[in-house]
């Protein structure tokens, strides 16, 4: 009896052993330690990069103080709840130094005990460099400080253990920094910058697989994030969108642009984070987006056309647009600027899908402000006035007449409204 004990914790102590040799080998990398900076140009530079990686959506909870954590992230492992990134003693990064900071933000632990979940994109964020992270880190350290505890995480087991996320790390978690693309010119590499690293957009518009990583072989093809699609954006599915460079810079900016209107999680995206970036920051991003050339020439506003094409072909759809819709949104899909979206050229129509207008049918929209001149007004619902057959009628025919890929696009079914709203 006493001999098999002793095997048994002889193994325990042995596989401790090899798992502390694990972690500290590939788990954490040792970094150097570099005093923080108090200098206001570097803080500067640190705010301006927490705008860019759009940290206040993540770690401030709704009606809460900025960056002391506590929202919640649903995964389908269970939900994740934001971390309180100011500098209080007892709640916050307080004991962190920049070494520290650093090996959370590229490789997902600063110790083998105690590795983050890839809710906190450091999947995306081991782009970064050194710089941009100490930066980062004197802003964060210079934000006034909140004492609010954390709230626990609600994961289910074995997904609760968390240095198993370390095995996770070694299959899917890249520890590469960022190399810039000689073939491609500086604009675009500043894009491939932002988008691969702090804006880490992959994050929501790459499919995933079984166990939470993004695929590798589909990054930025779109995937569902909650009811919501986060389209494909890579630059053909944003040209076949009607997209070009410069709209997509002005959808940055405002949040609108003539192929429509952000909402939902990209309305925050763009409020928390990206009209905020300077116009060179923004084009740069749409640059790498639409890959194209820094100083390719504007191909102006996207062309297309209104109230036309097919809408001869499906008259019920086109009753359910002139008695719902079109008090708002106009009779030819124009909109009112700055109050009502424009349909003519929205890209959410073009989706090939359908998943994000048959939600924003079905559930509305809430009202959308900017600023006090730059912002949308409330879309209803009319899940509870139109059936699913009268909604799929509807999305066909704004689909067919406003989409500039509307001669292209499948027509949607009522079973596939059925399924989209399951």
């Amino acid at each position: 009896m006493w001999r098999w004990i002793v095997r048994l914790a002889a193994l325990v102590l042995i596989a401790i052993a090899a798992y502390g040799l694990f972690a500290v080998l590939w788990g954490v990398s040792s970094v150097v330690d570099r005093p923080l900076s108090r200098d206001p140009a570097t803080v500067a530079a640190g705010r301006y990069l927490a705008a860019a990686g759009d940290c206040a959506s993540c770690h401030t909870a709704k009606g809460g103080e900025a960056f002391a954590g506590g929202r919640p992230l649903a995964t389908p492992f269970g939900t994740i709840y934001s971390a309180n990134i100011t500098p209080d003693p007892k709640t916050g990064i307080a004991d962190l130094n920049s070494a520290q900071f650093y090996q959370l933000m590229a490789y997902g632990a600063d110790s083998p005990l105690d590795p983050l979940y890839p809710a906190m994109p450091y999947t995306s964020f081991h782009n970064i460099t050194r710089e941009d992270s100490d930066a980062l880190f004197a802003y964060f350290m210079s934000v006034p400080a909140v004492e609010q505890p954390a709230t626990p995480n609600e994961i289910s087991f074995p997904f609760n253990i968390r240095p198993l996320m370390f095995g996770w790390n070694v299959l899917f978690a890249s520890r590469r920094p960022f190399e810039e693309n000689p073939a491609k010119d500086e604009v675009w590499n500043r894009g491939a910058y932002l988008v691969e690293g702090l804006g880490h957009c992959g994050e929501c518009h790459t499919p995933r697989n079984v166990l939470g990583a993004m695929e590798a072989d589909r990054i930025l093809d779109g995937s569902i994030v909650g009811v919501f699609e986060a389209p494909d954006i890579t630059a053909t599915a944003l040209a076949d969108r009607g997209w070009n460079r410069e709209d997509l810079a002005l959808f940055f900016e405002a949040g609108a642009s003539p192929q429509g209107t952000a909402f939902g999680d990209m309305f925050l995206a763009v409020k928390n984070s990206l009209r905020l970036l300077t116009h060179d920051d923004r084009l740069a991003i749409a640059t790498y987006l639409m890959d194209v050339d820094g100083n390719a020439p504007s191909k102006g506003a996207a062309v297309v056309s209104a109230q036309g094409g097919n809408a001869h072909e499906n008259p019920s759809g086109q009753a359910l647009y002139l008695s719902n819709c079109s008090l708002c949104h106009g009779p030819d899909g124009q909109g009112v600027e700055s109050t009502m979206p424009r349909l003519v050229g929205n890209a959410t129509l073009a989706q090939p899908d359908g998943v994000n207008l048959i939600q924003v049918i079905a559930h509305g929209i809430d009202p959308q402000r900017m600023s006090l001149t730059q912002g949308y007004g409330p879309m209803p619902a009319f899940r509870d006035r139109l059936s699913a057959a009268q909604m799929a009628d509807l999305a066909n025919y704004v689909r067919s007449v406003f989409a500039v890929n509307g001669n292209d696009l499948s027509d949607l079914s009522e079973d596939d409204v059925i399924r989209i709203l399951r």
